[in-house]
């Protein structure tokens, strides 16, 4: 008995052992896999941006070389007499070039007109002026005055040009030429449109996702998230590390490809990985800033093979030592199980006193005797016997259980559907809210996530002119949480007029579920209410996920202004409230979290920004066309994946009869 103990000791030994192996094993290679994956998506990434960089060094080359090429050819007559034909040829297969222009200085004391041009083409007209090239960007336009006056030509600092508004970059060439035997003193200069090709930096997946800057030769910004920091130096992208160990100044002054991992408290972004490297052939450096949770996506799908596959060694080197273990103590078992066979097919006569309950349960003592006695060959199957009994009567009791849970789980069934049928009977399921309204259009629909749910909106008029709103999600699920909801929707209903302001019956909402509950239970509410005159909308928000609205110009415009905390945690809080105004036709978009939240089979989440796409393209539609067919794209991306939470959706449109000024 002792060495069936040892053995079993020694396989247990060897699961811990192998378990923890296989956690350092499984740490080291997470750590081992996401640095491959930072480093191989520095690669790809490298490789996208120098694409795009390409297209930018063609476009600044091509500018060059036709200017260079004008210069040449400037010494013929025919040229310096149709000069503008000549130079309106720059826009011709250089797309990014958008003004091309000379300015002159005479260097002989006689006086003569000086020819000056300057071409601009917008939309693909091509106009005209007889006025020096100059520009709407203040630094860029000294730097003009500047090169009026050098010999040898230069690229200006990269620049926002508000009066294109997008990131350019100026090439000047001065020259001499003779002009009516008079020598002159030109600089031609030749802007390009820098945006055309950088705009497609924001097409990388990665990119996409975080923030990305691009400094040339100089340390001069070129390419910056806000368009208006063009031309400026390092100062403006340093503010975006904050605190974190990166030495920003040190990177970029070393010019060395790398990777860091940052942990910023000034980014939007906290943690995220730091990518960078130098373009070579123009000595420009990108550094790119992306959210660390991209690359987890990705290292995911590396520790779905990594941990089965240790997994699967482990458990079969734990196999192999467990097989041995039980080799070694099998005539032991064996003994033991025909013993148990005799015992319930022949029976045995035993001794009477062997009979106690506390000897047969000794398993020690049965051996023991069994060891030493030999007219008891085989006390062990006393034990094994009484251990038998035991679970007979232990299945039993376990039987006659199931059949009680059974019978309360039917009366608990019958329970819920009834608590059901009263909390969807205060969910407003007849549209239109009022007949014969045409200044507005609502529809919404709950889905609970179980029989009863958490979610509860209304949805009805203050007065003729004021239409209110309410959306409650309260934490928790099953027939508490919605008692919660209709306690809320209750007391809303019974405070709610066109006078008092929203903050006010927030405040005396939270108050009321402070005092009158001592659970841990708490609800986010949204309160609004739409003057259908005017178009004003006021509304005020605890906790709730921040609704937003579907405006005429196809934006989507989130209400974010007014937060607090949700109602029912503490009492005495202040709440806020906020205005706008809506447009006709325009519509306001309510949820609760469990529409954003849901995932599909992949573990992606649909989100705000799913929700808004679905209702964004359907916002000229009514509003229960906009709520059923959010629904079904719902649907269809979460696919077979189980509802976890309640699912609440309500649209209201606003349709005045005269559009209000």
């Amino acid at each position: 008995m002792k060495t069936k103990n040892l053995f079993y000791r020694l396989s247990i030994y060897f699961l811990i052992s192998t378990i923890f192996l296989s956690g350092i094993i499984i740490l080291i290679g997470y750590y081992s896999a996401r640095n491959l994956i930072i480093e191989s998506n520095r690669y790809r990434l490298q490789f996208e941006v120098r694409e795009v960089l390409d297209d930018v060094e063609n476009s600044m080359d091509d500018a060059s070389r036709f200017t260079r090429h004008l210069v040449l050819d400037f010494k013929q007559t025919i040229i310096q007499k149709d000069l503008p034909k000549y130079m309106s040829m720059v826009f011709v297969g250089q797309p990014n070039t958008y003004s091309f222009g000379i300015v002159t200085t005479k260097t002989s004391k006689e006086s003569f007109k000086i020819p000056e041009y300057t071409l601009t083409i917008l939309e693909a007209k091509i106009k005209t002026e007889t006025i020096g090239f100059h520009s709407a960007n203040k630094k860029t336009n000294e730097w003009i005055n500047k090169m009026i006056f050098q010999d040898k030509p230069e690229w200006s600092a990269p620049f926002y040009d508000p009066g294109i508004g997008a990131r350019a970059i100026i090439y000047a060439y001065p020259f001499n030429y003779i002009y009516n035997g008079n020598p002159i003193h030109a600089t031609l200069f030749c802007a390009v449109n820098l945006d055309k090709n950088l705009r497609n930096l924001n097409n990388q997946k990665m990119i996409k996702s975080g923030m990305a800057f691009l400094l040339n030769e100089k340390n001069i910004i070129v390419y910056h998230p806000d368009s208006s920091q063009t031309g400026y130096g390092i100062e403006s992208v340093a503010r975006y590390f904050g605190k974190s160990k990166f030495d920003l100044k040190a990177t970029i002054a070393s010019r060395n490809p790398g990777s860091q991992l940052i942990n910023s408290s000034s980014m939007k972004i906290k943690r995220s990985v730091v990518i960078f490297w130098p373009i070579k052939t123009s000595n420009w450096f990108v550094i790119v800033i992306i959210p660390e949770n991209l690359f987890i996506s990705q290292l995911k799908r590396w520790l779905l093979i990594l941990i089965p596959l240790i997994l699967f060694i482990g458990s079969v080197l734990a196999s192999v030592t467990i097989y041995k273990s039980l080799k070694l103590v099998s005539p032991i078992s064996n003994l033991a199980i025909d013993s148990r066979k005799i015992v319930e097919e022949v029976g045995f006569d035993h001794e009477p006193n062997l009979y106690n309950a506390e000897i047969l349960s000794d398993s020690n003592f049965i051996w023991r005797l069994s060891d030493n006695n030999g007219a008891y060959p085989l006390k062990d199957i006393e034990a094994l016997t009484f251990n038998m009994e035991k679970i007979k009567d232990r299945l039993a009791s376990y039987r006659k259980s199931t059949i009680q849970n059974s019978l309360d789980k039917k009366e608990m069934d019958k329970e819920l559907n009834l608590a059901r049928d009263i909390t969807m009977k205060m969910v407003p399921t007849n549209f239109p809210a009022a007949e014969g309204r045409t200044d507005f259009d609502c529809f919404g629909r709950l889905i609970p996530a179980k029989i009863v749910g958490g979610d509860l909106f209304d949805l009805f008029l203050l007065d003729d002119n004021q239409l209110f709103l309410s959306i409650t999600d309260t934490v928790g699920k099953g027939i508490p949480a919605a008692m919660y909801s209709v306690m809320t929707r209750t007391f809303l209903r019974s405070i709610a007029n066109p006078i008092t302001r929203l903050g006010k019956m927030m405040e005396s909402l939270n108050n009321a579920l402070t005092l009158v509950h001592d659970s841990d239970m708490f609800a986010t509410v949204f309160l609004a209410k739409l003057d259908l005159i005017t178009g004003e909308l006021t509304y005020c928000n605890a906790g709730h996920p921040h609704p937003f609205l579907l405006r005429k110009d196809n934006r989507e415009e989130a209400l974010n202004t007014s937060q607090g905390i949700p109602v029912g945690i503490k009492g005495n809080i202040a709440y806020s409230e906020n205005q706008l105004v809506l447009a006709q036709g325009e519509s306001l978009i309510t949820f609760t979290d469990g529409i954003t939240e849901q995932s599909n089979k992949s573990g992606a989440f649909w989100g705000v920004e799913g929700l808004k796409n679905a209702a964004a393209r359907l916002r000229h539609m009514p509003a229960q066309i906009i709520v059923n067919k959010t629904i079904d794209e719902f649907s269809h991306f979460r696919g077979n994946i189980e509802v976890h939470d309640d699912i609440t959706l309500v649209v209201i449109k606003y349709k005045p009869d005269h559009e209000h000024s």
